[in-house]
């Protein structure tokens, strides 16, 4: 049972995060048929992220009051109706608009099921078993570009959202049926107060938000960089892109081995060094199998940081805070990094190119290495 388990929320999240990946390989076709700018089809992001930061930010007082499993149910019937109204939204305002419920719907789920998944196995496997749960979030990265490429051939882009929308509703009956739902008692609940206060929070939210950078608001812009910069036909570009997310999703599988054996401290180090130096890289190459190379290597470090990630903040909450440690974190995260990212990407690409923004994301993203060393033992 623990293992169908595993595979349930597995599909849970590869959906909700699926929200967050869908936009990016079609972003070109939104462009051309809205008729935008690249600053307004970043702000599709932005619109996406401000509802998803209010469901993070609300999660933990939602979790506390109707339980974790109701919290999930009650976000993914919100994130399939937001689907189903995006094949019929015909104006950006209102397909913008859409957006921010479908943020609502997808921002709900990981602070509510990482408790679940902590209280389901036991400490010693939740380096593996979190890292089996994260690949749902890099074989969506990897995947979504790769199927769209082949449904595009047969059907317009809007009818992926149906798709999306009917796979959520039929996962959300498998949850109801089988997920177990802890709670914490009315004693052991925290005051938001006492999460703030606490430094490794922020800490672990500025790392949080330079790899959220790395890994979404540098995916959501890739595929413009591509077609729209490098001249590569959109097909070719979306195919590159989905391969090169290849190594994220072989890396966070990797990951979860090594988790448990070495300095946690030093991985999150590293993977964060991996992921600056890298997103530099994409922006400074001028071959196109540096290129390639390049987003390979960064797609891969970006990822495995949320792993790591997750389990460090597993091992710096207990129970009864780690809810709101993670909503509050994640909101955060949210709205800086994917969120706000991709529109100053956006404003810069419009303004120069979107070698420079990546630059400069990938100078920043180095940076905050220096954070790591202030984060207590983990």
């Amino acid at each position: 049972m623990k293992i169908f388990l595993l595979f349930l929320f597995w599909a849970l999240w590869f959906l909700s995060f699926s929200s967050r990946t869908i936009l990016s390989p079609i972003l070109p076709l939104i462009e051309d048929d809205f008729g935008i700018s690249h600053t307004l089809a970043g702000g599709l992001f932005l619109s996406f992220f401000v509802g998803n930061t209010i469901a993070v930010f609300s999660s933990g007082f939602l979790s506390f009051r109707i339980g974790c499993k109701r919290s999930i149910f009650f976000s993914f019937l919100l994130l399939a109706a937001s689907f189903f109204a995006l094949k019929f939204a015909v104006t950006y305002y209102s397909f913008a608009g859409v957006l921010f419920f479908l943020g609502l719907g997808a921002g709900i789920y990981l602070p509510c099921a990482i408790p679940l998944i902590t209280t389901i196995f036991e400490r010693e496997y939740w380096g593996k078993v979190i890292s089996f749960h994260e690949t749902a979030a890099s074989f969506s990265i990897l995947a979504i570009p790769i199927i769209t490429v082949f449904a595009l051939r047969f059907f317009h882009w809007r009818s992926l959202f149906t798709l999306m929308g009917g796979a959520c509703l039929i996962v959300t009956l498998f949850l109801m049926a089988f997920s177990p739902d802890p709670r914490s008692t009315k004693e052991e609940q925290v005051r938001l107060t006492s999460i703030l206060r606490r430094k490794d929070f922020w800490i672990m939210t500025v790392l949080w938000i330079f790899c959220a950078i790395g890994s979404l608001g540098i995916y959501n812009i890739i595929p413009l960089y591509l077609i729209k910069e490098r001249g590569i036909p959109m097909e070719a570009a979306n195919t590159i892109f989905g391969f090169s997310r290849v190594g994220g999703f072989l890396g966070i599988i990797f990951i979860g081995f090594v988790m448990d054996r070495f300095n946690l401290k030093r991985i999150l180090l590293f993977t964060l060094l991996a992921t600056g130096l890298f997103t530099i890289g994409i922006a400074m190459a001028q071959a196109f199998w540096v290129l390639a190379t390049m987003l390979l290597a960064q797609a891969t470090f970006s990822v495995v940081f949320f792993p790591a990630g997750i389990v460090a903040i597993s091992r710096l909450t207990h129970l009864s805070e780690r809810t709101m440690f993670t909503g509050m974190l994640m909101g955060i995260s949210s709205i800086v990094g994917p969120g706000l990212s991709p529109f100053i990407l956006g404003l810069i690409a419009d303004a120069w190119n979107f070698q420079v923004g990546i630059l400069m994301m990938g100078v920043l993203t180095t940076l905050s290495c220096l954070l790591v060393k202030a984060l207590r033992e983990i």
